[in-house]
């Protein structure tokens, strides 16, 4: 970055084009050749392309790296990938709560006796409430399998995909135990 500015410092003909290549991906315009550096004359013109990382490795044929396909699943990091994901589910529930209790009349009784309407079959009612909460119940155990982690308390691999299952498990019978209710 440092010796494009100073190029581009050096430059004769300087207007504020040429500052476009530094910022964005693409150019409004490629250097002349004859552009050349006033204080450094034994340097070559140079041409500025502007062309990203990637069109530079297509240009080149380079494959893309494997970054993500040759890793095999794993507990932990599907458990990672879930608790965020929990968290997101959380605090759009939240969200949603908020904006039905602003802007639908009657607010959520109103939004309860309109499912009742529905007249669904109690199995899927059941589902329904377990799939609701089961975000809840899983963010709320793996939160609490972090906090253990925080105390030093199972850190070995054993302990960690044990606690995992754990928490798979125990958010699974609490979700179907708050559904029943």
């Amino acid at each position: 970055m440092a010796l494009v500015y100073t190029r581009l410092l050096c430059r004769r003909n300087l207007d504020l084009k040429s500052f476009r290549c530094l910022y964005t991906s693409k150019c409004i315009f490629i250097c002349s050749p004859t552009t050349v550096c006033a204080s450094l004359p034994a340097l070559k013109p140079a041409t500025t392309a502007c062309e990203t990382h990637d069109e530079k490795n297509m240009r080149l044929k380079r494959p893309l790296s494997p970054h993500l396909t040759i890793y095999q699943l794993q507990l932990t990091s599907m458990l990672s990938v879930t608790h965020r994901g929990t968290g997101i589910v959380l605090s759009s529930y939240a969200m949603i709560l908020g904006l039905g209790t602003l802007f639908v009349p009657g607010g959520v009784p109103c939004m309860v006796q309109a499912i009742a309407a529905w007249g669904l079959p109690s199995a899927v009612l059941y589902l329904g409430k377990a799939m609701f909460v089961y975000p809840l119940t899983y963010h709320y155990l793996n939160g609490i399998r972090h906090l253990a982690w925080d105390l030093g308390k199972f850190l070995t691999i054993k302990d960690v995909y044990k606690t995992g299952w754990t928490v798979v498990g125990l958010s699974a019978i609490a979700a179907l135990a708050i559904a029943a209710l």
